[in-house]
């Protein structure tokens, strides 16, 4: 038992000594294609924590993240994007809404 307890210490020092890698807090440049055909180019940023969404045709859109309970959310004046993983839900005002899948890249 004194042997497990002295591995386990020592496996604890060990850990302590190695440094952590900083996370990644710039921004996240990726691409969604959507069911209705067209394609969002999304940029996500840590601080403040926004998405800004490019999409053919129309205006930037800057997006504040919102609370959710799985995945992310972000939204303001009707437009509205939300997700999980790969997949998203995209709102504009006075379209309607459309799934969008992540590109591979």
């Amino acid at each position: 038992m004194r042997v497990v307890a002295a591995v386990f210490a020592l496996a604890l020092l060990t850990a302590c000594q190695t440094p952590c890698p900083a996370p990644d807090t710039g921004p996240v440049n990726t691409s969604f294609r959507c069911e209705d055909g067209s394609v969002l180019n999304v940029t996500f940023t840590r601080n403040p924590d926004s998405v800004r969404i490019a999409q053919e045709g129309y205006v930037i859109v800057d997006l504040p993240a919102r609370v959710t309970g799985s995945g992310y959310r972000y939204n303001s004046n009707g437009a509205e994007f939300r997700g999980r993983a790969n997949e998203a839900r995209w709102t504009r005002p006075g379209a309607a809404e459309t799934i969008c899948r992540r590109v591979a890249e």
